[in-house]
């Protein structure tokens, strides 16, 4: 088997690498929003929680109260764009299909490393880019199904 491998395998591993890469960068993405939304949400309600405390100052209750009715609703805000763009569950998601792929790549490297006669290998690569076409459906059925209103069908 030559160092650079051409035509099937070649067209299977780049398009792995590719969707390894997509995927892995949307996954830090979705991480990355969700985590901010989430420590966001705790900082705020945590001054709320201060910013009430010290209403006892003199002279400072009414603007301590204002500006904690203001993050109250910032906090409302950042609540609905979590629920409305469920990063978390996207990251979570997006967790399974770089594992999927990460399988895949493995069992890939594993074929191309046995002897096998240029038919054998061919099968395999068929096989493989079968599994990655799977994996790649599963998860934009899955993100389909995250993405739909709630009580439809997101195949309608």
């Amino acid at each position: 088997m030559p160092d650079e491998p051409t035509g099937e395998l070649a067209f299977l591993r780049s398009e792995l690498d590719q969707q390894l890469r997509r995927y892995s960068t949307r996954r830090k993405r979705d991480k990355r929003k969700a985590f901010g939304l989430r420590l966001s949400t705790v900082l705020l309600s945590a001054t709320i929680s201060v910013l009430l405390g010290l209403r006892n100052l003199d002279g400072y209750a009414d603007l301590f109260a204002n500006i904690a009715l203001g993050l109250g609703a910032l906090i409302t805000v950042l609540a609905a764009a979590d629920a409305f763009f469920s990063h978390r569950e996207l990251w979570i998601l997006r967790t399974h299909t770089v594992r999927d792929l990460e399988n895949i790549e493995r069992e890939l490297r594993y074929s191309m490393s046995k002897d096998l006669s240029p038919d054998a290998l061919k099968q395999d690569v068929e096989r493989i880019y079968g599994e990655l076409n799977r994996a790649i459906e599963r998860d934009s059925r899955n993100w389909d199904r995250l993405r739909a209103p709630s009580g439809t069908d997101p195949k309608e």
